[in-house]
C-alpha cells in the first residue's frame, strides 16, 4: 500500500487563497476594456457562403 502525503499546511492554503484572491483582482479587466469588447462583439459577423467559406463583417 502506497501512502500519498501533501506538503501544504492548512495555514499554507489559507495563505495561498488569499494571494489567488489579489492575483484575480489585478487580472480583472476594467470596465472600459469590457466596453470596447462589447462593441466589437456587436459589430462583427461572420456569414458562411459555401462549404468551408466564410465572410467576415464589421459593422461600423
Amino acid at each position: 500500500m502506497q501512502k500519498t502525503t501533501s506538503f501544504l499546511n492548512k495555514t499554507d492554503f489559507q495563505e495561498l487563497s488569499k494571494q489567488s484572491k489579489d492575483e484575480t483582482k489585478m487580472l480583472s479587466p476594467t470596465d472600459a476594456t469590457l466596453q470596447k469588447i462589447l462593441q466589437f462583439a456587436a459589430s462583427y459577423r461572420v456569414q458562411p457562403i459555401e462549404n468551408n467559406q466564410y465572410v467576415e463583417m464589421f459593422l461600423n
